[in-house]
């Protein structure tokens, strides 16, 4: 029996509305920016920057750069003060948040890796959303207005979601093996949500045990 969720998402696809909508119906918590707060209060650093390392792994200059930490001057990264926490600890801090929300259960938990993290689960569902680009480039219009290359902008965003699940878990993010379901959201937000909700109360109606039939 399912007792939260995890969705990860291809940029614009709409995956983080479909998982504010599944947990609106099934009156869970929606864990998605709360995360960016929780880390930054745990690393105690500006919620800016944190929103800004948030599913972005350290650059390989970033590394570099942190040997000089002790002994050498104050080292500036992403023009933050290098205090010891780095894109590295921020992940750290997520998993860890994750797998709060995962134990404490009746929560939809929106991409970071998640579904790596909560892979043991047996009580999480794992789902994906995706879209064709023409429809993720229509759903990007209104929230970059001044951005004329979205095609671009969607490729890059879902390469360093990518390269942050490779780094951190070892895990392909495009592997389907890591998602109970797939859904396409060209079959519309409210379907999408509808879906997963159903995935969920068939998996608890299948493992009730069956009525015994009453003795002839």
């Amino acid at each position: 029996m399912f007792n939260a969720v995890t969705i990860a998402r291809e940029y614009g696809s709409g995956g983080a509305e479909v998982g504010r909508r599944v947990a609106e119906r099934l009156g869970w918590k929606f864990v998605d920016r709360e995360i960016i707060e929780r880390v930054a209060a745990m690393g105690k650093i500006d919620r800016s920057w944190a929103e800004e390392a948030d599913e972005h792994c350290r650059a390989w200059w970033e590394r570099v750069l942190s040997g000089f930490r002790h002994g050498g001057p104050e080292v500036y990264v992403g023009g933050v003060a290098d205090t010891g926490v780095d894109r590295d600890s921020l992940q750290q801090f997520t998993a860890h948040v994750i797998e709060e929300a995962g134990k404490t259960g009746n929560c939809v938990i929106i991409g970071r890796g998640a579904q790596c993290v909560l892979r043991n689960h047996p009580e999480v569902l794992h789902v994906l959303v995706y879209a064709p680009m023409k429809e993720k480039v229509e759903r990007m219009r209104d929230r970059h207005p001044r951005e004329h290359d979205l095609e671009t902008m969607l490729h890059r965003i879902d390469s360093e979601r990518h390269h942050y699940i490779q780094d951190y878990y070892g895990c392909d993010s495009a592997n389907r093996g890591l998602y109970h379901l797939c859904v396409n959201s060209t079959l519309g937000l409210d379907t999408c949500a509808g879906l997963i909700m159903n995935a969920i109360r068939f998996s608890a109606m299948e493992q009730r045990p069956e009525r015994e039939e009453a003795p002839i």
